[in-house]
């Protein structure tokens, strides 16, 4: 598969809303951190570890020249002890072989060119030889030969060279991005809420289950349209009341004349065109009874748990006692189960419906129930009859649709 702009995008992009909201919100923050730590690292971080490389070079150089051009030891031990006293250093003279010219450059001292940045000073600041070590953690040492068997030691502490505010203001940059995401994600979750029932009610709205605890909730935009569904719902249920009544009225009215055409067909004599006369009527009950029954099941039955098994028991129960060869069975039933959310006599006379025509038309008719999911369940019912034209198989899910009369199956 080519990779295009779409596919990328529908890949990275999160796909629910909930997602996509808390994405508007952080990537604008992140941003932000990121652009604002760059500009104080490149900036003020140079600007401020130059300041400290200076003035701690400056310090060495001072003390350095200092001492060399002490004329007593009384002199220099008044300059190293000013220097630990005011200056955070701990100085120290030691009797060592003459050190190579060139620096030595060691692992570990400071981070982010700070140590490059001091040897470049201090081989501006002296002209003497000197060596910068690190030999523990936290601390480092300045070696500089001002003589051939001499060597001052400065020892600086590694907080010479950083200021503290480098690190509160990372501490601030992570702690501010964390809190302002978990504000963000805590504001989202209680606005995308509503919108998550609003889809759950439309839902079951559509398989026809209640919705007594849907409240309307959330911003003003999700209550208007949480107000319209419901109008939707009022509107949908005035609807089907009134198309009951019309066709309970219709019914009632037109069971007059046919009954009072039954009772002159009984009183008149046996013939061929009484008998098809006799059949018409009767098929004009079935009709009127159908309109009936299908409007009371899709406008007033309540939905409920019904074990779709049992239910397919008692339709292959009812066939085999008509005398007709149904075969049932039954794939991935655990504990003899198959709950499921339904309108129990709607979806029972529609299953009655497919297999009566199944039989009707066939000589051996299998039904099986398969379960691929706890909120769903698969029937298939199959038979060795003529089957539905292919022209004409959308049709028949149309209500009171008819095909053209089949040859029924010889059994």
């Amino acid at each position: 598969m080519p990779y295009t702009w779409k596919t990328i995008k529908q890949s990275i992009l999160p796909r629910s809303l909930y997602g996509r909201s808390l994405m508007i919100i952080v990537v604008p923050i992140l941003l932000m951190q990121m652009i604002v730590a760059y500009v104080f690292i490149d900036r003020h971080w140079e600007s401020m570890s130059d300041k400290l490389v200076f003035d701690l070079s400056g310090e060495i150089r001072m003390i350095t020249n200092g001492i060399k051009q002490a004329k007593s030891p009384d002199e220099v031990s008044r300059i190293v002890r000013l220097a630990s006293e005011n200056l955070d250093l701990t100085v120290t003279i030691e009797d060592k072989k003459a050190a190579a010219r060139k620096p030595r450059l060691s692992d570990g001292l400071t981070w982010y060119s700070v140590e490059g940045k001091l040897q470049q000073s201090l081989a501006n600041h002296l002209a003497e030889s000197f060596i910068i070590t690190a030999p523990l953690n936290g601390w480092f040492d300045v070696d500089v030969q001002i003589d051939s068997h001499r060597i001052i030691k400065f020892r600086c502490y590694n907080r010479r060279l950083i200021s503290p505010t480098t690190y509160i203001f990372i501490l601030w940059l992570i702690g501010s991005s964390i809190v302002l995401m978990a504000v963000a994600v805590i504001f989202m979750r209680n606005q995308i809420r509503p919108i998550h029932r609003l889809a759950i009610a439309a839902e079951k709205l559509g398989k026809g289950q209640d919705l007594a605890n849907f409240k309307i909730e959330g911003a003003r935009e999700v209550r208007q349209a949480a107000r319209a569904f419901l109008d939707m719902r009022d509107r949908i249920r005035r609807q089907i009341d009134q198309r009951t009544a019309m066709l309970a009225g219709v019914s009632h009215d037109l069971r007059t004349p046919l009954t009072r055409m039954k009772l002159q067909l009984a009183m008149l004599k046996k013939s061929p065109e009484n008998d098809n006369l006799r059949q018409d009527l009767e098929d004009m009950e079935k009709m009127l009874e159908g309109y009936l029954t299908f409007a009371r099941g899709e406008g007033n039955e309540p939905t409920e748990m019904v074990d779709m098994k049992t239910v397919l028991e008692r339709i292959v129960g009812n066939a085999r006692r008509q005398g007709y060869s149904v075969e049932a069975g039954y794939a991935g039933q655990e504990q003899n189960q198959s709950m499921l959310r339904v309108r129990p006599i709607a979806i029972e006379r529609a299953l009655a419906n497919i297999v009566s025509n199944a039989c009707k038309y066939a000589k051996h008719v299998w039904v099986t129930l398969q379960e691929p999911s706890e909120e769903a369940v698969e029937i298939f019912v199959d038979d060795d009859g003529p089957g539905i034209p292919k022209d004409q198989r959308d049709e028949v899910f149309k209500p009171f649709y008819r095909l053209e009369t089949r040859p029924k199956a010889k059994r």
